[in-house]
């Protein structure tokens, strides 16, 4: 079922989106290294920043999919493995049928300690009363950690932005700044991929018969 998205293309949704990229910008692009992928929540999304790094490979949700740089379903994403330095994930896991899949495909993609930033819908603020997001699959910050982490992740960083109340008038976002944390729109999270630990090669008891013999040889 095609989960109803139509608020991220909203003056609000869009005014939301742009300010929590804004605001992460400083600490998520600097992570880039040779290459990023960036997932947004539909086509009219902001554009991602000049950069230095190497292409931004950009996609968005559409419908069920993926669109953008190529189209693809969110439990397989047509990159080889250990890849990517940087994945930036905003408000893509609440839209998707399959978020668990699509983290796994983000840790695969992943080149070993690379970086995965996330935006995504903070359940405790206000702007859930209003309905606007009753269509989509939120999370708490709490949940969503433990989502990251048992998909290979570790949780280096989290932080709540945005404004108390998501409207398309300045005025009434900036309001929200001085307003209790935990009551804002967004919730911020970066995570690591974990390093693969290598598993020594234990040497059989024959081998070690072989290497002391061949050293009284």
């Amino acid at each position: 079922m095609t989960r109803e998205i139509n608020w991220f293309a909203t003056q609000a949704g869009q005014s939301l989106l742009a300010q929590a990229m804004q605001q992460t910008a400083p600490l998520v692009w600097p992570l880039c290294g040779h290459n990023a992928l960036l997932l947004q929540p539909g086509a009219h999304s902001p554009a991602p920043p000049p950069l230095q790094c190497a292409p931004i490979t950009h996609l968005w949700r559409s419908g069920d999919l993926l669109s953008g740089d190529f189209i693809a379903d969110d439990r397989e994403l047509p990159l080889a493995s250990d890849c990517i330095a940087l994945v930036y994930a905003a408000f893509v896991l609440e839209t998707s049928e399959n978020p668990m899949c699509l983290l796994q495909e983000f840790e695969r993609l992943l080149v070993s300690e690379g970086h995965l930033a996330l935006l995504t819908l903070n359940p405790n603020s206000l702007q859930r009363l209003s309905g606007a997001w009753r269509h989509l699959a939120l999370k708490s910050r709490l949940q969503w950690s433990q989502c990251l982490q048992e998909s290979g992740f570790e949780v280096i960083r989290h932080e709540t932005l945005g404004p108390l109340w998501a409207s398309a008038d300045k005025a009434s976002v900036m309001a929200g700044f001085s307003r209790p944390q935990g009551l804002r729109s967004v919730n911020f999270t970066l995570a690591r991929k974990r390093k693969s630990a290598l598993t020594p090669i234990r040497k059989t008891a024959k081998a070690v018969a072989l290497a002391r013999e061949s050293t009284q040889a």
